[in-house]
């Protein structure tokens, strides 16, 4: 028998135990066996809260009975300590369940790093969280969308900060990682690589900056030396819509908004249906991990509005990608 997939049903007053609901009620063929990380207690409320019938969980869903208790309250749409601290206990153990060789995969549902932050300080989101826990303190989050797939070289800092960060060494290191997932997951022999600039129009060779020469152009440079077909740094208006009509497999985008706001504005669509897509995974870590590329929703949490499609997409990523 496979090893299991487990989901963290992240933070309780969030969309996440719905959205768990409804992939269990649901769930797709996968190869791995799948169960969920978490208290049932809250699973079984939430069940009751939106009148999902028990008789369409295919006899019941399966939860790691070693999951850690939620001692706090259940209050759907608000910040808690006790749910932060819930929802990243079941991330750290599901983590060390699958070190130790147990799983296939981790999944995420959303957390709240506000509601986390409250007892881990500085708490910057389950990126940097797994990564620190598999020995890596500058992990490289990427974005996924069937063929469209976007490789960050900063995620959850300040956009100051994102800039100093743009360092020659990172963006050799995700470039190579974006390249190793484009060749071992998608198939892909020769992966054309898009790397953004940092500044409007790419720096217009120094005019608006002179990252694109001092940092980025040395990047491209290297990884070219290491055979990896990098191409830039080019405009962000210029490669992302060049991505979208599959000139590039792939691209390498400066920091967190630079790639979030296009994919999420191609994957989602957020009017009264609530439909949304997409999966964020983590390159490079010994535990292969994917999750929603959305958060914790307390707008709508518990109210039977919620999408499980990007969690199905994230799941059956996991799946698909496993041994």
């Amino acid at each position: 028998m496979k090893k299991p997939i487990f989901i963290t049903i992240g933070d309780p007053n969030g969309i996440g135990p719905e959205i768990c609901l409804k992939l269990m009620a649901n769930l797709p063929k996968t190869r791995h066996p799948v169960a969920l990380v978490g208290d049932m207690r809250i699973l079984e409320e939430c069940r009751k809260k939106l009148g999902i019938a028990s008789t369409t969980l295919k006899g019941g869903v399966p939860v790691c009975a070693n999951s850690e208790e939620f001692a706090g309250k259940i209050e759907p749409g608000k910040v808690s300590k006790a749910a932060g601290a819930a929802s990243i206990a079941w991330v750290r153990q599901a983590v060390e369940w699958a070190q130790a060789g147990y799983l296939a995969a981790v999944v995420t549902a959303p957390l709240c790093k506000e509601a986390v932050e409250k007892t881990i300080p500085k708490f910057q989101g389950h990126t940097e969280f797994i990564g620190e826990m598999c020995g890596d303190k500058e992990p490289v989050l990427a974005l996924v969308h069937g063929d469209w797939v976007v490789a960050h070289v900063s995620t959850h800092v300040s956009l100051a900060e994102a800039i100093k960060k743009a360092k020659p060494e990172r963006i050799v290191k995700v470039g190579k990682l974006l390249n190793e997932f484009l060749k071992k997951y998608k198939g892909i022999k020769n992966p054309k690589i898009g790397v953004a600039g940092i500044n409007p129009h790419a720096g217009e060779h120094g005019l608006f900056g002179k990252e694109e020469m001092l940092n980025i152009m040395p990047a491209v440079k290297k990884l070219r030396s290491m055979k990896i077909n990098a191409i830039g740094p080019l405009p962000a208006d210029v490669v992302f819509p060049q991505l979208h009509s599959k000139i590039y497999d792939g691209v390498i985008a400066m920091y967190h908004d630079q790639g979030h706001v296009v994919t999420k504005t191609l994957a989602f669509n957020l009017g009264n249906e609530r439909k949304v897509g997409g999966v964020n995974t983590t390159l490079g870590l010994s535990v292969l991990r994917t999750s929603v590329d959305h958060g914790v929703g307390f707008d709508i949490a518990w109210q039977n509005k919620a999408d499980p499609n990007s969690l199905k997409d994230a799941l059956l990523l996991a799946d698909g990608y496993s041994k």
